[in-house]
Parts: C-alpha cells; sequence; structure tokens
C-alpha cells in the first residue's frame, strides 16, 4: 500500500537500493574506523552508520582493526591510522576532503580523510552520495576543496521570529528557547546543509 512521507528526510531518506547493487557495495563497507572522537567526527560517524545501514539493508558496525572492506575516516589529529598515510590532507583546506581506494596493513579499505573535522564530515556525505546514485565505489581517488569559504543561506529572518520574505510564517529559529531547547528539526536542517556543503 502506498504511503505519505513527511518529507523531512529530503534526499537523505537512505531507502535501500537493490539487491544486487547491495551486494557489490557492501563488500567494500564492511566496518567503519574512527579514530579519536569529537562532536563533528560523531556527526560523520553517525551519518556513515544511519546512510549505509539505510542503503545496504544492514548495520555497518565500529571496528577498532583495519578489515578488509573497512571504512577508515577522521583527519590525522584523530586517526594514528590517518596520520601514518602521509596523504597531505592539509592541501585542501579545512574544509576539503579525499576519498581514496587503498591498501592499509594488507586490507583493502576506503579512506575518508580530511585536515579538519569538518571535511570528514563533508566526504562522508559526499561518499554516501556515490552510491545513493549507483556510482562504483571499489577504485576512488577523488580529492575535493570548496571554492568558496563561505557558504550560506539567506533566512531573511528576524530577532523576533519575523521573516522578511513575509509569506512563510515565523522563522524556523526560535531565538527564545536557545540554547536550553534546541528543536529537533535544527538536527535535520543541519544534516541537509552539510550534505551538500553549506556551512
Amino acid at each position: 500500500p502506498a504511503g505519505a512521507e513527511h518529507g523531512t528526510d529530503l534526499w537523505l531518506r537512505y531507502r535501500p537500493i537493490g539487491a544486487p547493487m547491495q551486494v557489490s557495495y557492501a563488500v567494500h563497507a564492511t566496518a567503519i574506523v574512527a579514530g579519536a572522537s569529537t562532536p563533528t567526527l560523531e556527526a560523520a560517524r553517525k551519518e556513515l552508520q544511519r546512510g549505509l545501514g539505510g542503503l545496504l539493508g544492514r548495520s555497518v558496525p565500529l571496528s577498532a582493526a583495519v578489515s578488509d572492506g573497512a571504512i577508515l575516516i577522521g583527519t590525522p589529529r584523530s586517526s594514528p591510522l590517518i596520520a601514518r598515510l602521509d596523504l597531505r590532507v592539509d592541501q585542501f583546506g579545512d574544509e576539503g576532503f579525499i576519498i581514496r581506494s587503498a591498501t592499509v596493513g594488507g586490507k583493502r579499505v576506503t579512506i575518508i580523510a580530511a585536515h579538519e573535522d569538518a571535511g570528514v564530515l563533508y566526504g562522508a556525505f559526499a561518499f554516501l552520495r556515490r552510491i545513493q546514485t549507483g556510482q562504483p565505489i571499489h577504485h576512488l581517488h577523488i580529492s575535493q576543496t570548496p571554492s568558496s569559504p563561505l557558504r550560506m543561506l539567506n533566512h531573511w529572518d528576524n530577532l523576533d521570529r519575523s521573516a522578511e520574505r513575509g509569506y512563510a510564517g515565523l522563522s524556523l529559529w526560535d531565538w527564545h528557547k536557545l540554547p536550553h531547547w534546541p528543536d529537533p528539526r535544527y538536527t535535520d536542517y543541519a544534516r541537509a546543509n552539510a550534505s551538500v556543503g553549506i556551512n
């Protein structure tokens, strides 16, 4: 039966892909190996687990050990494994990232690395986007650097929650309740922005 969607997931629904494609992608997503955690790196890890779990129809565990098909994420500061690879991620700026297929300790892995935590988050979304759009992930050599340092949406919002555009109702931002009660919609909004590189 048909079922209505509320729409808040936008393009981050992560509905399961077809069975043959699940098999081909799953061998490159057997585990997630992450180093030290920060709020942004934790967001990247959670997004990968959420996205891969939905797309592949099975959970992808965290692991401390590198194994075939693992996804290694982090920065040289957060992950000794990434630091030892000498990937020169500093050349991609604070929000750029690399996604590479590589061999680490004799194991075939995918690396999502950046100079700063935000780059890892953008790289995680870029990796998931490749799977969502049916692109290959078995031989990756991707590097991206934002061309503009400030990427934002202009909401035209006023501090009294009115909006200059006038026809859309009150602002999403309920300033009077912040920071003590953040609306759950803020997380949805932040994920959608980060997924397309808006900082």
